[in-house]
């Protein structure tokens, strides 16, 4: 993405947080950039109005997590009903769709949701996120339970921890297990906006490497299994019914707050990442992680010093090669995910 268009994109609807590397834009991409990023905008205010003329309300629920130390519940309320194009839709009206979703105005307002026989009520701030944690265990068996609350925008879960399963997975989605070609500007706009969530491209073996990893596990299907992403929140639904089509296993989607006031940093994804993975690690000191990315931006970096910071709890670290730029980087003990897919 152009720097004028993030700038232009993050007026209508918050700063969209595509892969920073696409800010860095090879010179022949700059005109093909330039008319698709027309098309953004015009699309962006005719979605803008929209959102004025019609206005109902949703809860975008993120997954919820809860070990022996604490629980999270976190999402963001809006003023929209906006969702992401239909499985079938063409190019035009999937471009429509998403940029939306991604201007839907923010809520600030009183948000309620319970799980089983529990019930919790907290406030969205001014910018329409909310987020309830604490440092108490729930009375909750272990495994997957339905978060219910009105107006939810898709099915979201409270993962609970089961104390037997010892090894974990943490993983990047974009060029990781979802094919966005970051180091493309043009390719990754046209991805991300103009393909319907159902028809995007999974990485060719990763469902099913997830799915054989889960099976270390004495209980496969409550594998502490976490997708770490940049992408904002307002992509939760897509890349929800991304994860479904290709039949990943179940687990929690962490993406990104933005806006001015959000605690995740807004251009650094190195120091974002940091603190969501070190916020997993201290919540489950027990657990060995499996870090999954690819090298088109920062994973090798943060998962580097992730490493350094909690050498008892990496087990591996699997990079995706898609960095056009052969010299890019390598670090001692980060192993090719191609060979993991042999295995």
């Amino acid at each position: 993405m152009s720097a004028a268009l993030h700038r232009r994109l993050a007026t209508a609807c918050g700063p969209l947080n595509l892969p920073t590397a696409a800010l860095r834009q090879p010179k022949p991409a700059r005109a093909l950039s330039k008319t698709m990023g027309r098309r953004v905008m015009a699309l962006l205010l005719a979605a803008t109005t929209a959102s004025m003329a019609q206005a109902a309300g949703q809860n975008i629920v993120d997954d919820a997590w809860a070990t022996a130390l604490g629980y999270r519940f976190s999402g963001r309320l809006t003023e929209d009903k906006h969702q992401p194009a239909a499985a079938d839709a063409g190019r035009l009206s999937t471009l429509y769709r998403s940029a939306r979703v991604l201007a839907a105005d923010s809520a600030a307002g009183e948000v309620s949701w319970k799980v089983g026989e529990l019930s919790w009520a907290t406030r969205s701030d001014s910018n329409g996120y909310w987020l309830l944690q604490s440092s108490q265990a729930l009375s909750l068996k272990p495994g997957w339970h339905e978060i219910i609350t009105p107006t939810a925008s898709s099915p979201a879960g409270l993962w609970v921890h089961e104390p037997r399963n010892r090894m974990g997975i943490i993983s990047d989605i974009d060029d990781t297990i979802l094919v966005s070609q970051v180091p493309s500007t043009v390719k990754l706009l046209k991805n991300s906006l103009t393909v319907p969530p159902e028809a995007r491209q999974a990485v060719p073996g990763m469902a099913a490497l997830y799915g054989r990893l889960t099976h270390q596990n004495p209980s496969p299907i409550a594998t502490p299994l976490f997708f770490v992403s940049g992408s904002p929140k307002q992509l939760t639904d897509s890349v929800r019914r991304f994860l479904t089509k290709h039949q990943f296993p179940r687990g929690v989607l962490m993406l990104k707050e933005v806006s001015s006031d959000s605690p995740d940093p807004l251009r650094d994804q190195q120091a974002y990442k940091m603190a969501r993975i070190q916020q997993i690690m201290k919540s489950l000191p027990e657990v060995k992680f499996i870090l999954v990315g690819d090298d088109g931006e920062r994973d090798p970096e943060v998962y580097a010093e992730i490493q350094k910071q909690f050498p008892q709890q990496v087990a591996s670290i699997w990079i995706r090669r898609v960095h056009p730029d052969p010299k890019r980087e390598r670090f001692a003990g980060q192993q090719d995910v191609a060979e993991l897919l042999k295995q």
